[in-house]
């Protein structure tokens, strides 16, 4: 496991006024709050980070809504070595975009990374360029801090808008996210491991196939019930 320690910041609480999307035809006219998108992402990549070894704290891990000095006072008292703070944008535009403070080489190297990674996620998306901005969390942490608008909650076509309730979208942005980071501290991307499939068995009661399962209990049930009515024959096959 590595050293670093990297400070997660999931952007806006549920309850923050202002935070949502207009009406979203695609999901039957439904409103997404900006937290529903911000919360998983961070929540993936707490998971993304931890498998490739870093250590994470979340800058506000519960439902309520946090001030920003909390957040940033709670970073800066672990001594973490990154901020990232993720976001969903508003104003009628398209595409992603990656802040960091103006004074911070650091800072801009990181959001550098993550923006590359973000944009090679394979979530089409218009490339709105790495920037320095005044805000809160970027300014008042000790180390560098990066905060990422991964798309529009008000696009035009609300195409951007629908995709903050899919998880697809939510675990690729929080993958290239996780990929940024590992680039910036130099550390090997650990890909999680696919599942591996369960084995079938065959399971035939005096040589009657019962059913081919990958369940054990199902296994267990059948051999329960063939002993209870004195079956002569139970055979359990690998396929």
């Amino acid at each position: 496991m590595s050293n670093y320690l990297i400070c997660i910041d999931d952007g806006h609480e549920a309850q923050t006024l202002g935070k949502r999307t207009p009406p979203i035809p695609q999901l039957k006219g439904r409103v997404v709050r900006e937290n529903e998108f911000n919360r998983e992402v961070a929540r993936y990549l707490f998971v993304e980070l931890r498998r490739c070894g870093f250590r994470c704290i979340l800058a506000a891990p519960g439902d309520e809504d946090v001030p920003l000095s909390t957040r940033t006072n709670l970073a800066n008292r672990h001594n973490a070595d990154l901020f990232i703070s993720c976001h969903y944008n508003a104003g009628g535009g398209k595409g992603v975009e990656t802040f960091h403070w103006s004074g911070s080489r650091t800072g801009k190297r990181a959001a550098e990374l993550i923006h590359k990674q973000v944009l090679q996620s394979g979530i089409n998306r218009r490339d709105r360029g790495v920037k320095t901005a005044n805000f809160l969390v970027l300014r008042e942490t000790k180390m560098p801090a990066v905060l990422i608008e991964f798309g529009f909650m008000d696009d035009p076509k609300l195409v951007e808008a629908a995709q903050m309730v899919d998880p697809q979208v939510q675990k690729r942005f929080a993958i290239a996210t996780a990929k940024g980071i590992c680039e910036y501290f130099s550390v090997k991307y650990v890909p999680e491991e696919p599942d591996k499939p369960k084995p079938m068995y065959r399971v035939t009661v005096d040589g009657k196939e019962v059913f081919d399962t990958a369940y054990v209990e199902k296994i267990v049930g059948v051999v329960k019930q063939a002993i209870i009515e004195q079956k002569r024959e139970i055979e359990i096959k690998k396929i």
